[in-house]
């Protein structure tokens, strides 16, 4: 059987499967072009706040925990079969939709687990391109590849916003006075192209996007009797050796070190650890020779000396071996209470809440700043995600410092917009506006990509689809617990609004005006990234340490 690497040669079958990730990238984040149709889906359906929030938590809660599906997919089967399974999911998912929005049929729970299928279908498509590309490039590359694909996937906000309304947009469309149905038809026809596109797309990537076998594996000991191998990497542009995630090291090479945790130094080994280790040292630690001869060195291009780094030294772990990580539960954590969705996903009734109820132009008005602030959020999730990726690479390579110090800053960068929503007096400008969007977008970029990464970083490559499931699975609640608070507030100000003047363009709909439809959620969410600041502050430290306890290891044992 003829195969895309029986053909081409290996370099161009890893840059044409890069740019068919990248495609896919770009369609598998249309979930977060949700704000575009919600207005209608709210009209048609005869929703409240409470359920558009509702519904669009649970296609972002669904791309989290989809994880735990897909991953193991990706792990056992391969990209091929991922993306089959997610052309599947993403034609039952935005095909039912798009009947479902058609007929006003099924009501919020059918639309939820139509729209939960299509943030599944996203997720099989969002992994199988991102983990077969980073396993066709050299670790050292990790952040560049992943921020190149997320870019993409940060700009699907703004590719289908656009798409919407410029050629779904509904401006021109009559009303059928005998259809007793809202929402505009256009939306429908939205639907309609998402389900093909989308499906057409998966299955094209199924056929020609191939993750390339790494070299064969050397033994390091060869007169050991430990099955224990290191996978060599080569750095094609620099033509050097660089480490692999999949380091291990025989028992030959632990002699002589004080309190080293033999049993576990490999993947595939489950022994118990060792009574009086610090928390947190265990994954770079299980990595240390003993002599700095039996280390790997990564040469620095810029430095003829060859040197270690221990941020680019990891074990592949089995996914039940992360349990008993704290880096890893700072990671989770980090990420679970990151806020930020309820703004992402609420920008239109944020926008609605601001303007003059009395102004004819508002409800032309509101569709285009939602527009804009969509695009906005997008393409600062592509630089956010670009820039931490390309960055991050060079501060680790370089400066020999862990990537999650962007993830500890970025945490701390998200609380910005949401002390501007919740405790400026008076409504927000749209200047605050502007800014709120632009940081939003650019942070959660950074915190999207440098997951993918980091990832990489902590647990390695064999069981990357498991790992990323476990690390978002309980993130996967964030959407849910961030757009519900975002929606009692909303609702109970709504309940608390007085009659609207006979002139206003919201007379006939349950539209929120003022700042209370937005403050009290915001001040929430405030409280809650602290926690994630906390976290992601904490998982800095321990990776941190870890690297310099395993540099002065192998200082002390090549002196």
């Amino acid at each position: 059987m003829l195969t895309a690497k029986s053909i081409l040669s290996e370099r161009t079958v890893k840059y044409v499967s890069l740019a068919i990730g990248i495609l896919v990238m770009a369609l598998s984040g249309s979930l977060f072009s949700f704000a575009s149709i919600s207005t209608d889906l709210k009209a048609r359906f005869g929703f409240t706040s409470s359920n558009i929030n509702l519904l669009s938590a649970i296609g972002d809660t669904s791309m989290y925990v989809g994880f735990l599906l897909v991953g193991p997919i990706y792990d056992h089967f391969g990209e091929r079969w991922t993306l089959i399974t997610a052309s599947i999911l993403t034609f039952l998912g935005y095909g039912g939709m798009y009947i479902a929005y058609a007929k006003a049929w099924g009501g919020l729970g059918f639309l939820m687990v139509l729209y939960c299928l299509a943030g599944v279908a996203s997720t099989a498509g969002y992994l199988a391109a991102l983990a077969a590309n980073m396993a066709n490039f050299p670790s050292s590359t990790s952040g560049t590849v992943s921020g190149i694909l997320l870019a993409f996937f940060g700009l699907s906000a703004t590719l289908f916003s656009q798409i919407k309304t410029h050629l779904f947009s509904g401006d021109n469309e009559e009303t059928d006075p005998n259809s007793m149905l809202k929402g505009t038809k256009a939306t429908q026809n939205f639907l309609l192209f998402l389900t093909i596109i989308t499906t057409a797309i998966y299955l094209i990537a199924a056929v020609f996007m191939v993750k390339i076998h790494k070299p064969v594996v050397k033994s390091l000991d060869s007169g050991s009797n430990s099955n224990t191998t290191v996978n060599e990497e080569t750095d094609e542009k620099n033509n050097r050796a660089v480490l692999s995630r999949s380091t291990t090291f025989t028992s030959s090479m632990m002699e002589g070190r004080e309190g080293w945790n033999q049993s576990s130094t490999t993947l595939d080994l489950d022994g118990k650890r060792e009574t009086g280790h610090l928390p947190g040292d265990n994954i770079l630690e299980e990595t240390a020779p003993t002599t700095a001869a039996a280390i790997p060195a990564v040469a620095n291009a810029n430095n003829p000396k060859t040197w270690f780094n221990p941020y680019l030294t990891s074990i592949d772990m089995k996914p039940r071996a992360l349990l008993s990580e704290p880096t890893f539960w700072f990671f989770v954590f980090g990420q679970l209470f990151q806020q930020g969705f309820s703004y992402i996903n609420n920008i239109d009734s944020i926008v609605h809440a601001i303007l003059n109820p009395l102004d004819p132009n508002t409800v032309n008005r509101a569709v285009s700043l939602t527009g804009l602030h969509v695009t906005l959020i997008s393409i600062g999730n592509c630089l956010g995600r670009l820039g931490s990726g390309i960055i991050s690479d060079w501060v680790i390579n370089r400066y020999r410092i862990s990537r999650s110090i962007f993830f500890f800053g970025s945490e701390i960068l998200i609380l910005v917009p949401l002390l501007i929503m919740g405790f400026t007096s008076g409504l927000v400008s749209m200047t605050s506006l502007v800014i709120s969007s632009c940081f939003i977008g650019a942070t959660y970029g950074a915190t999207g990509a440098l997951f993918a990464s980091m990832t990489r970083d902590f647990f390695g490559d064999k069981y990357y689809g498991s790992a990323c499931g476990m690390v978002m699975l309980l993130n996967g609640f964030n959407p849910i617990i961030a757009n519900q608070i975002y929606g009692v507030f909303y609702d109970k100000a709504v309940n608390a609004m007085p009659p609207q003047p006979v002139d206003s363009v919201h007379e006939d709909s349950v539209t929120c005006l003022g700042k209370a439809c937005y403050d009290s959620g915001f001040r929430v969410a405030s409280l809650l990234q602290l926690i994630s600041i906390l976290s992601a502050g904490l998982l800095f430290w321990a990776h941190m340490r870890k690297g310099r306890k395993l540099m002065e290891a192998r200082a002390m044992a090549s002196a």
